[in-house]
């Protein structure tokens, strides 16, 4: 059956909205072949915007998408780009293989089948190349694709080149940047402590990129999509907003159980089922997480989840049984676990559903 409210894949274009500024942004950006940073809290829907886009503009540009969460090498990196630019462009299958094998002076191609979607892609043969070859054929394919098309590259997970420490990738990826022609870069990602260290001041990246923070959707934005399919009002939206703390998958879970409900008329406490019913549901899994830190550093969570800020003083330091100093560094070891974030004075759980479920044990 059929759900307006995509929570757990990409929305397709009839159920993606709210981001009509976000993609005015990007059409700016790219029309100029300037270069964009995107960064958020997760799950507030940077590679849905993304793909959005991708989809609205393929015909007119080569749209290059890469996501390297998980690569651990440079050799990764390089075949995830020779990837993603073999099947940039919209053509058939013996066309895609006449062109590229064109383009590139060392890699070949060949057709591939996914064995879960039975697609047919392009697939780069590289067994035998170098990081600097793979890299270099990428890169001389761009330039010469660019000479008649706009090229949009876009690196999701971008944080991810800072984990890689045989070369400085940073350093690498300027040279090639400053000498594009026609060429936009999107860099995105949620690890903003790894991210803005990539673009901070002396670093290689510096002023490489505009800097853009994608914000949560707008109430309003949520309500006009919403009440096209649920009996809702702007309050309740508000409810809802306020129990997701803006993340848009989160709100759009919310949505899609109270779609699937049927409820007429919707109420609060209908609102306080579903977000109970999600917490519930990584209950398991939010345990195993927990499992693999100290005693300390479960404490630590605990505490960042109730009291977000202010947290150093006498009172909560005896209420948990735990020492300053202690706290201190178990926090300092969840940021480098990535389970907390840090904004302004304020620690805060990046995601929302965990953060809930904290609060639930922290009690």
């Amino acid at each position: 059956m059929y759900s307006p409210f995509a929570y757990d894949n990409l929305p397709s274009n009839e159920q993606f909205f709210g981001r009509n500024k976000d993609l005015e942004k990007l059409s700016q950006v790219v029309s100029y072949s300037n270069n964009l940073l995107i960064f958020s809290k997760r799950r507030m829907g940077k590679t849905s915007l993304i793909k959005h886009f991708i989809e609205q503009n393929k015909k007119e540009y080569c749209c290059i998408y890469v996501d390297i969460f998980d690569i651990t090498t440079k050799e990764d990196l390089a075949k995830a780009l020779l990837r993603s630019l073999s099947n940039a462009e919209n053509f058939d299958i013996k066309t895609s293989i006449k062109k590229f094998t064109s383009l590139f002076k060392r890699v070949r191609v060949e057709p591939t089948i996914d064995p879960n979607t039975l697609e047919y892609s392009i697939k780069p043969i590289v067994a035998t190349l170098t990081f600097q070859e793979m890299m270099e054929d990428f890169f001389a394919s761009v330039k010469e694709i660019a000479k008649t098309k706009k090229v949009i590259i876009t690196i999701d997970e971008f944080q991810q080149i800072a984990t890689i420490k045989e070369i400085p990738l940073d350093a690498y990826l300027r040279k090639e940047i400053q000498t594009r022609s026609n060429t936009s870069y999107i860099f995105a990602g949620s690890k903003r402590h790894l991210l803005t260290s990539l673009f901070e001041y002396k670093a290689p990246l510096y002023e490489m990129a505009s800097h853009y923070e994608l914000l949560p959707l707008s109430q309003t934005e949520i309500y006009n999509y919403a009440r096209l399919h649920l009996p809702i009002t702007k309050d309740l939206i508000g409810t809802i907003f306020q129990k997701a703390d803006g993340e848009t998958k989160l709100i759009i879970h919310i949505l899609h159980l109270l779609f699937i409900g049927r409820a007429n008329p919707i109420e609060h406490s209908l609102i306080n089922e579903a977000t109970k019913e999600i917490v519930q549901s990584k209950d398991s899994s939010y345990r195993l997480l927990l499992d693999t830190l100290s005693n300390n550093q479960k404490t630590a969570l605990k505490i960042v989840g109730k009291y977000k800020k202010g947290f150093f003083i006498e009172e909560i330091l005896k209420e948990y049984n735990i020492k300053k100093q202690t706290l201190q560094s178990s926090i300092e070891a969840l940021f480098k676990k990535e389970l907390i974030d840090k904004d302004g004075s304020s620690y805060f759980i990046p995601d929302r559903t965990l953060e809930l479920w904290v609060e639930t044990i922290a009690n």
